[in-house]
């Protein structure tokens, strides 16, 4: 008896039911697979971004002021003071290493670099740049598709779906054309298939990881 035969002796409604389920378990399964890493790391962001923010603006009002008394009895305050912040509730763990190794080295020179302070603070402002942008991405993005206004409400979240609809039509509709056209293709047109996905995932790979 082959597996023809078998599915057409099959109640249709158990089939249905079967393949519902089958389809939903899926479904769950893929939906798990792509959130959870995703949630885990929205998690990490939201419990570390308050205090990166923190100590990378505490330094760097220091490391200003540093600047600003170039010498004497304030400028050695401060440094003590970086160095207190540093030693405080491992909050140097927040920082990057190249970061961390500039600001013992200031912390603990007599004499002020003012080059390396002064570079020091334009690293500080990158990190502080795209900790604070991605704030104001997940700000703009509530103010948009969140509404006391029911109307609004819809209104945004209908937006939102045709804007993920439209994506996935297009991702779909371009893995078709490239899997179409492998296995219509010659030797060299599935070399061409598999080269033009590499350059897709590499660049899909550096769009995603933009800020």
């Amino acid at each position: 008896m082959d597996i023809t035969t078998s599915l057409k002796e099959i109640d249709k409604n158990l089939l249905i039911f079967i393949l519902t389920s089958l389809f939903a378990f899926i479904s769950w399964l893929i939906k798990g697979i792509i959130e959870k890493p995703i949630n885990e790391a929205k998690i990490t962001f939201e419990k570390t971004y308050t205090t990166r923010i923190e100590i990378l603006t505490e330094i760097k009002n220091r490391l200003s002021l540093i600047l600003y008394f170039n010498s004497g009895y304030y400028n050695l305050d401060y440094k003590n003071q970086i160095q207190n912040l540093l030693l405080k509730d491992g909050k140097s763990a927040y920082l990057s290493k190249e970061i961390l190794d500039n600001i013992l080295r200031i912390s603990i020179d007599e004499t002020n670099n003012n080059n390396l302070i002064q570079e020091t603070i334009s690293k500080i402002d990158t990190e502080l740049y795209l900790i604070i942008s991605k704030i104001e991405d997940e700000i703009s993005f509530y103010r948009k598709f969140s509404n006391y206004n029911p109307l609004k409400k819809v209104i945004g979240i209908l937006l939102l779906a045709l804007q993920n609809i439209i994506t996935i039509l297009l991702i779909s509709l371009v893995i078709f054309l490239l899997v179409f056209y492998f296995i219509k293709s010659e030797f060299c047109g599935k070399a061409l298939v598999i080269i033009v996905s590499l350059v897709l995932l590499i660049f899909s790979n550096w769009y995603l990881s933009k800020k």
